[in-house]
Formats: C-alpha cells, structure tokens, sequence
C-alpha cells in the first residue's frame, strides 16, 4: 500500500504538470558537436521506479534508464550500465573510478569525496521520509561529459520526467478521494520544486556556458590564458599529474612582426592555431596564453615519449609552415616542464619554467629544450640579479671608468666611458657579468640612460678646463635606441647638465637582438641634430652590417679587434685597408680598436686610421687614476 500511495502522488504530480505545461516546459537543447561516445554507469538496482534492474528481463529500467536513452538520441552518448544485477555497487565503482556516472543514489547513501558535480535529479517521498535522489560524476568523467550530460538533463522538463514514472508504476487501485487530494498537493508543491530546480539548472548551464566562452579565443578557436589555467587546476588530478607535460610553444612575435608586418604575423597565428589544434588529443589542452605563445598540456609515459612527441610536433609544424611560405621556416620553438619532476607546480610555476626551456632552446637553437632545476635556478639568479640592477642604477652602483682614445700623432682624442658595477657584495663587476642578463629589457634602457647621464656630468666637469677639447663615447644598445621615449629621455637627462654637445659621442654597439628600425633611424638622426657625432661600434664582424653605414648618419666607424689583429698578415691587411677605404669614401672616419703591440701600433700607423684605442695607449680606468693619466699627458686643471 506504501508503494501504491507513492505513486498515487506520482500521477496526481503528473496530471497537474500536464495542465501547467505552458508554464514550465523548457526546450530541450543538446550538445553540439558531440562524439558518440560510450558512458559508463554505475546504477541502483533497488529504487523503483526511478531506477531498478529488472531480473527477468536481466536489464535496468525506471525513470534514469529512459532518460539517458532520451540524451542519447539526442547528443550521440550511449550510456551502458556496468556489473547489472541485484546487488548495489555504486559506492565502489565510484571510488575505484570504474564509472563515469553514479545513477539514482539517495542523499547520504554513497561517500561525497568519491563524487563531483552532483545533480537532483527529483524527490522520492514515502510516508515515512522525503529524500532528494541525485546522480553525480566520477574522477574519470570529462569536463565535456559533465557539460554535456549537465546541460542535456537541465533541459528535461517535468512533464517528461513524470510521464516515465507513470508509465513504470503500478495500478492505482481504489484510494480514498481525500487522500487523492492530499497527493495532487503534494504533487503540485513537487511539480514546484522540480520546476524550480530545472531553472537553477539552466541557469548554472548558462552561467557555466558564459564562463566557457570567456575561456576561448573565438579569432583561433582554442583556449586563451583563462583555458589553460582552468584545465591544469582543475582538470588534472595529482594521481595524473606524473604523466602529464606543459609544453611552451613560441615565435618571435616582436621580430616577425618588424620582419612580415602584422598581417602576416597574425597569418601565422592562425596557420599554427589550426596546425596545434589537430595535434591535440582527448586528453591534450592546448591555449593561445599570449601573442605568438602556445601552452600545450599532454600525456606521455616517461620523458622519452614525450621527447618524441614534442619533437614531432615541431617537426611538422615546421614543414607545415615552411609549405606555406619559405620565409617561414624555424620559426618555432619550444620548451617544456615535466610536472613528474615538479608536482607542487601551480599552472603560473609550470608556464615558467616551460618558458625556461624554451629560452634555452631560442639560445641554442634548438627545436625544444626541457626545463630543468639547473636552468630555473640559473634563471631564479638572473631574475634576482636584474631586480638588484634597477636598485643598483638608483644606489648610484653603476660608474664609469674612461679608456683614452689617441689620434695618429699621439695625442689624446677623448674616451670612451665603459660601465662597471660596484657590487656591495661581489665587489667590482665588468660588463660582461651582467649585460647579457639585462639585454632587451627596459633594464638596458635604464641602465644606458644612467651611463649617459654619468658622461654629460663628465663633459660638463671639463667643459671649463684645458680637457673642453677631448670628447667622450657613450654606448647604447639598439634595444635602447629603438625606444618610442628614448629621445625624450635624452633630452630630460641633458637638462640637468652644461657642456658641449658637439663633444660627445653616441656610439651603436654591437648586438643580435631585433628592434624597430625605424624608430632607431629616427632616434639616431635626433640626436645628430642635438649636435652628437654617431658612431658604429665593431664594423666588420659580429652583428654590425655594412649596410648601418648606409642607413644611418654615421660619423666614426670602429673596426674591431680581431680585424686588427688578422691584419698583421697579408690578407687581413687587404681587409682593413679595404675597410678603412669604405669608410673615407662615405666621409667618415676610422677608429682601430684592440691596439695592444708596438708591432700592430706600426701596422695602423701605415693605413690611414685616423683614431687608435687600446691598452698599448690606455687602460679603461677610474676616476682617480683618469686624473693621473691625464696629468701625465700635459692636462692640468
């Protein structure tokens, strides 16, 4: 009689919810896109009728069964019960992971940690209890499945719902007309309840669908920065995360954009989107996290296979590229963090130390390096060592020492400052410890500007002394002078200081490192209208292209140590001499660097050099001992 007075209320529920179904009737919207896929589930057997495994037919039926095989007309699931019979397994198939999806289980009846994502599903009330029945996800469920399924039963409307259950109760049988009143309320406050639940579904389906699209990059149709931390945070489990890899995929975006145009560059975004995307597996989670940056996220049993794999896939995805366009051969490159070998990573820390490796691999032209504790603390140093320049910039750390130019005859022509570091700790750096860990960066800038500064107050010490006469080179870097504001920044820096422009020396060093050309021709020309002489460091070999003397207003060209140095023998003297040619014919004049021997200070005197530098003349050298060296060569006051 409990069971029949049950469903009386069942029915009633479902007479009033035919009346009402204008009001409440949701439309039904599927998964796009889905795959057929086979859904494992681990079922009641004993909860007529929402869901009961039937002996006779050897099968599961009830409210569930049929509404699953309603989802899978529908999206392209097919849902499979697993171990059917009389006995319930649900609590351990849920905790052993063996399925996807719990079915029909009874608030309190089964571990909340086994399960995520738990939706009611609708109440069973007896005489005695009212109890919500629900159905939730295991581990192994995808975030896809969860979606999918979520959105597929939000949408199932109460009607449906009812009409199954009716069709799986059993006669009614003669019941007291007051009772059947009392039912059809209770029927109408559930048909309340179900409604109000359906809603709350919908909408969480909506908010959910509104936050999957912030996740996306609707121009390449993958992930953005938002997707990739949502998939390592979320979808990847510390039991899985020994398998997993987070591969750093890049261009240059900066140089290939001053090289092809934007155009083009974002041409190549998209060819390499589309490429990625193919390569991703079921199990893969690829994002455009940045301009010209991938986060690949993928599986592979042991650092060999993932070698491999991430071997490959640089391999094609430069043969892809290359087929569309020659010019764009080699321009990827990756890096890779294994999470086996970092598991307390967070989705920022593996990024980074992926982002290691691939600025190993840019180093050693590699096609992709593994990031590795080494290379992070090496990179941790550098990181440290850069925050302590900007505060050494603003501590004054950074001075100048002056190593003394002469011109053919011997007499002084000026000097070029060099920069060193005053280390609290480390005591006297050169150069060579710590620009290249500054380069390309606004620290280059910074510390450029500081050098510069320290030269004007140099010029200006002398401007009124028997020294006004000798000039003074300062180096910049092309990164430097590529900057939009390095103009303004000269010129806020020459307020603070009196001397003569015409005295000092710009001069262009030597480096690999890509910058806008345009803006350097335009910075360079500015400051030959304050009055500064320009001057090209290193002509001859290293980055320095004979095209610069072209390009820009060039006044002194340096010829570099090793050319000096080969000149002493026949064809190496030819070159020089050759160089030197070049330089007159376009009126400019020639500086010899690397003079250390009487027998290269005689090789230079028989060309026609007007400039020599080198420690056969003179040391870089501090302060004090600069004031001594210059007394000695008839400088006074």
């Amino acid at each position: 009689m409990r069971r029949k007075s049950t469903f009386i209320c069942k029915i009633s529920a479902f007479l009033i919810c035919v009346l009402l179904s204008e009001f409440f009737a949701v439309t039904f919207v599927f998964a796009e896109d889905s795959d057929s896929t086979v859904v494992y589930v681990a079922g009641n057997p004993d909860l007529y009728p929402i869901e009961y495994y039937d002996s006779s037919s050897k099968q599961y039926l009830g409210l569930m069964p049929d509404i699953y095989r309603l989802i899978s007309e529908q999206t392209g699931y097919t849902f499979e019960y697993i171990y059917p019979g009389n006995i319930n397994g649900q609590e351990r198939m849920a905790k052993n992971d063996q399925a996807e999806i719990i079915s029909a289980y009874r608030d309190g009846e089964i571990d909340t940690q086994y399960l995520r994502h738990p939706i009611s599903i609708t109440t069973l009330k007896t005489d005695e209890e009212e109890k919500t029945i629900n159905i939730a996800f295991s581990e192994i469920a995808s975030d896809k499945l969860v979606d999918d399924i979520t959105k597929a039963l939000s949408n199932v409307n109460d009607s449906q719902k009812l009409a199954v259950l009716v069709s799986h109760t059993e006669s009614i049988g003669n019941v007291q007309k007051y009772r059947i009143w009392i039912y059809i309320l209770s029927g109408v406050s559930l048909l309340f309840l179900v409604s109000a639940v359906i809603l709350f579904f919908i909408w969480r389906s909506r908010k959910k669908k509104d936050k999957k699209d912030t996740m996306l990059n609707t121009e390449y149709g993958i992930g953005n920065d938002q997707y990739y931390s949502y998939c390592f945070e979320n979808l990847i489990t510390d039991k899985s995360k020994a398998l997993y890899y987070v591969a750093y995929i890049a261009f240059d975006e900066k140089n290939l954009n001053q090289k092809f145009g934007n155009e083009e560059c974002r041409a190549v975004q998209r060819y390499a989107s589309e490429f990625l995307n193919r390569q991703a597996t079921a199990v893969d989670y690829l994002a455009l996290v940045n301009t010209g940056v991938y986060a690949l996220i993928y599986q592979a049993a042991n650092k060999s296979v993932a070698a491999e794999r991430i071997s490959n896939i640089m391999k094609e995805l430069d043969l892809y590229l290359t087929n569309i366009k020659r010019e764009y051969s080699k321009l990827f490159n990756a890096g890779v963090c294994m999470l086996g070998e970092n598991m307390d990573s967070t989705s920022e820390t593996a990024f980074y130390s992926a982002n290691q490796g691939y600025l190993m691999a840019v180093k050693e032209n590699k096609p992709f390096e593994f990031s590795t504790r080494d290379i992070i603390i090496e990179a941790h140093r550098r990181e440290s060592l850069r925050r302590q320049i900007i505060k050494a910039i603003s501590d004054g750390e950074f001075i100048i020492y002056l190593q003394y130019i002469a011109d053919r005859n011997g007499n002084l022509f000026g000097a070029e400052a060099v920069s060193r570091w005053q280390h609290p700790q480390e005591g006297l750096l050169s150069p060579s410890q710590y620009i290249a860990m500054i380069n390309q960066s606004e620290v280059i800038t910074l510390h450029d500007i500081h050098i510069f500064s320290l030269v004007c107050k140099q010029l200006e010490l002398w401007k009124d002394s028997d020294k006004k006469n000798l000039y003074i080179s300062c180096n910049f870097t092309r990164y430097s002078l590529a900057s939009p504001d390095f103009s303004d920044r000269i010129r806020e820096t020459l307020g603070n200081y009196d001397f003569n422009y015409h005295k000092l020396i710009i001069e262009i060093t030597e480096d690999s490192l890509s910058c806008d050309t345009e803006i350097l021709k335009e910075n360079i020309q500015k400051c030959k209208e304050l009055g500064f002489l320009i001057a090209l460091d290193d002509i001859g070999s290293g980055y320095s292209a004979l095209a610069d003397l072209y390009n820009y207003p060039i006044d002194i060209v340096k010829v570099e140590k090793d050319i000096v140095c080969r000149a002493m023998e026949p064809n190496g003297k030819m070159l020089l001499d050759g160089l030197i040619r070049l330089a007159h014919s376009m009126n400019m004049k020639v500086l010899c660097e690397g003079v250390e021997t009487a027998e290269q200070n005689d090789m230079i005197l028989n060309t026609d050099c007007e400039y020599i530098q080198g420690f056969l003349y003179s040391r870089a050298l501090p302060a004090k001992e600069s004031e001594r060296f210059l007394k000695q060569h008839g400088f006074t006051d």
